[in-house]
């Protein structure tokens, strides 16, 4: 019986849980594809936040949490004007 990330049994490996339709995987969602995205996330995406923070126009959002929280957050952030 394979389980999801919470423990949860999985009804169908290849299958939605909720619909039934079956389920593909991209061919770029790979481990080593995740390694590469994430490389390119360090040395390309955290120099330009990290430039930009001192200004004030860079924001954190706490996204592990329900998508009302993550919404009230991004609006407050944007209201601050990113401070």
């Amino acid at each position: 019986m394979k389980l999801d990330a919470d423990g949860k049994p999985v009804k169908d490996s290849m299958k939605d849980d909720e619909t039934g339709e079956p389920l593909m995987q991209r061919p770029d969602d790979t481990a080593s594809a995740l390694v590469k995205r994430l490389g390119a996330y360090h040395s390309e995406t955290v120099p330009i936040l990290e430039h930009y923070k001192p200004n004030g126009v860079v924001s954190a959002v706490n996204a592990n949490q329900g998508m009302d929280g993550v919404w009230s957050e991004v609006l407050a952030a944007l209201a601050r004007g990113g401070k």
